[in-house]
């Protein structure tokens, strides 16, 4: 057993060993290549920019002096402004292209003319690889050539997955190292707190994990799951980021606040590239940044393992081969079930409490009949309607509308009551004051029609209607409808003839009445067309016919008032009427009477629960 156990590290190591040794040398190797693809090209535009900048310079400097030279009578106290603005006026070309030369090069390189400025040298190469692979990325050097961002991206899609599996890799075994350490001390830790007991718990350690004559109570009984606090994962990835914060500062010239932000910024591989480490410390920078992104990568990988899964699955029956998801999984059903018998038993003792189900059905019977209103039931025990509020008003709609005004209509409310009527409540739906919120009432409308008059012109109201009668007040019915501008034709309405013949009637405007030359009534069979599609036709007076439309349709009408002077009013409210279906007379010559007669019978009409038991017209019970 010891030899195989041996054996499995041994394999473990080799495979862990081999995975590093190949995502080193992947690194070497792609630094190389860099170094050669990029190296030549960095130096030599280097120094022909270095070069450009030293040429514009001096080309600036000679043209300077030149002007000095040729303007010598100004260089007396009074004229030297005269002279300063001479040399800025003809010397500008000059100093633009200097400027121009500085800002390419500094966009080509960035660090690139500093004192300490990072190169193409093997150690920048190696190190712009590594975070390049760990998604890191500052950006000191990047690639300029063709050939190089070509091998970069290569580069990339092959060597970013190996980097990936292999700090997954290192971290999967740090994490089952600590693992096995926190079960070791945990075992200590129970010997030694079971030191006293008898055995000293070696027969526990030598008993098998499961036994032969043991069934699934016992095992349960005697499992435990031990689970590793994953704060102190975390714990230890904060510590190091703060221990690798100081060997930083150490190094560089940085404050520990200015460390500990590139220390954090770097081990989650977020890399801002706003600090930058001089090119001596730039192994030692890399290695202590690999080691926090190997512990980072350790705490997901425990949080993972442990309540990620858990997280996903909430809610759901996990089917999985796991021996501690099915240990937890039994223990959950073993309490769930003597939970259940536990209530099964009292529910029992409390029904079997009453020796005497007549008497107590009895009981229930009274308390019962206790709750009912006297009203409720007729004296020979037959049942009547409740004397409840009535039901809101039905079909409620907008007849038509004014700048000042608001027909209403509606049906009448189903009531017990013989007697009701109906409040209206209407207000401003946006306030712009307090006094717009206030809520105007109209009670006691007993006809189902009115108008609501001295409103706004051009507002949005709200209405609210409700049926009224002496048991209560109805829920209301909501309507909401912008009345007319002054100068539209007012309470537009539209009349139905005949099953496809519809008349349109208006009022004229508020305004300029005595100024109107004719109307223009926009009418269309397509809802969803745009107004330049509709068509209209020019009315003298306050009323338009329209035959012959389509059976079963739906039409849209409004209209505008046209003036003398060539204006035209805003439109009218529109209005959505749809036509009948053409009806056939069943009277033909040749028609049997017999058809008639089965046509009456077959006719009936079909009840839903909306429907209400008895008809609507019925005089209230008197009591």
């Amino acid at each position: 057993m010891t030899r195989i156990m041996a054996a499995l590290k041994t394999r473990v190591l080799t495979a862990h060993l081999g995975l590093i040794v190949t995502c080193a040398l992947y690194i070497i190797a792609g630094a190389w290549i860099f170094q050669q693809l990029e190296g030549p090209r960095y130096e030599e535009t280097k120094a022909r920019q270095l070069e450009q900048i030293h040429s514009d310079s001096e080309r600036y400097l000679e043209q300077v002096w030149d002007i000095v030279q040729d303007n010598q009578e100004f260089l007396k106290a009074s004229h030297k402004k005269e002279l300063v603005k001479k040399i800025q006026t003809e010397s500008k070309h000059r100093f633009d292209k200097y400027v121009d030369s500085v800002f390419t090069a500094h966009r080509s390189f960035r660090h690139g003319f500093e004192d300490d400025s990072p190169s193409w040298d093997f150690v920048n190469a190696f190190f712009f690889t590594t975070t390049m692979l760990t998604s890191i990325g500052y950006g000191y050097v990047c690639p300029t050539t063709f050939f190089g961002r070509l091998f970069g991206v290569v580069y990339c899609l092959i060597g970013i997955p190996l980097t990936l599996v292999t700090v997954t890799s290192i971290a999967k075994f740090i994490s089952e190292t600590v693992f096995s350490m926190h079960y070791e001390l945990w075992k200590l830790w129970m010997k030694y707190k079971n030191r006293n007991r008898e055995g000293n718990g070696n027969d526990e350690e030598n008993r098998t994990l499961f036994g032969d004559n043991e069934d699934e109570q016992e095992i349960l009984d005697r499992v435990r799951l031990i689970r590793f606090p994953p704060i102190v994962v975390f714990m230890f990835a904060i510590v190091y980021g703060f221990f690798a914060a100081y060997i930083i500062q150490r190094w560089e010239n940085w404050t520990y606040q200015e460390s500990l932000y590139f220390t954090f910024i770097s081990i989650l591989t977020v890399g801002f590239g706003d600090y930058r480490p001089s090119p001596q410390n730039m192994l030692t920078v890399l290695l202590v940044i690999m080691g926090g992104i190997m512990l980072t990568t350790m705490c997901m990988d425990v949080v993972g393992r442990m309540y990620l899964k858990e997280i996903h699955y909430l809610g759901r029956k996990l089917q999985t081969n796991n021996p501690f998801y099915l240990i937890r999984e039994a223990k959950a059903r073993r309490r769930r079930q003597a939970m259940a018998s536990l209530l099964a038993q009292l529910a029992r003792g409390m029904i079997f409490a009453h020796k005497n189900y007549n008497e107590l059905s009895r009981k229930l019977s009274k308390r019962k009949h206790s709750k009912r209103r006297n009203y409720h039931v007729l004296p020979d025990g037959n049942f009547m309607f409740a004397r409840l509020p009535p039901d809101p008003p039905v079909d409620c709609q907008v007849i038509s509308t004014s700048a000042y005004s608001v027909r209403l209509a509606w049906a009448p409310a189903f009531s017990a009551d013989a007697q009701v009527t109906y409040n209206i409540r209407y207000r401003l739906k946006y306030m712009k004051t307090k006094e717009d919120s206030k809520v105007r009432e109209l009670k006691g409308v007993k006809t189902h029609t009115s108008e609501i008059m001295s409103l706004e012109s051009c507002s949005l109201y709200e209405f609210r209607i409700t049926a009224v009668s002496k048991f209560g007040e109805s829920k209301p019915v909501f309507l909401v409808q912008y009345t007319e501008p002054q100068l539209s034709p007012q309470h537009i309405l539209a009349t139905k003839l005949n099953a496809n013949t519809v008349e349109l009637t208006w009022e004229p405007p508020y305004k300029r009445t005595h100024d109107v030359k004719n109307y223009m009534v926009y009418w269309t069979d397509n809802p969803g067309a745009r107004l330049s599609e509709w068509q209209k036709v020019t009315v003298y007076g306050r009323r338009v016919v329209f035959p012959e439309l389509k059976y079963d349709w739906f039409y849209l009408f409004c209209a505008n008032a046209c003036f003398k002077d060539g204006q035209r009013s805003p439109l009218s409210r529109a209005l959505f009427i749809k036509t009948d279906k053409l009806q056939f007379n069943s009277c033909y010559v040749g028609h049997s009477r017999t058809i008639e007669v089965m046509e009456s019978i077959s006719e009936h009409t079909e009840h839903s629960e909306t429907s209400p038991l008895l008809k609507r017209e019925y005089v209230s019970f008197a009591m």
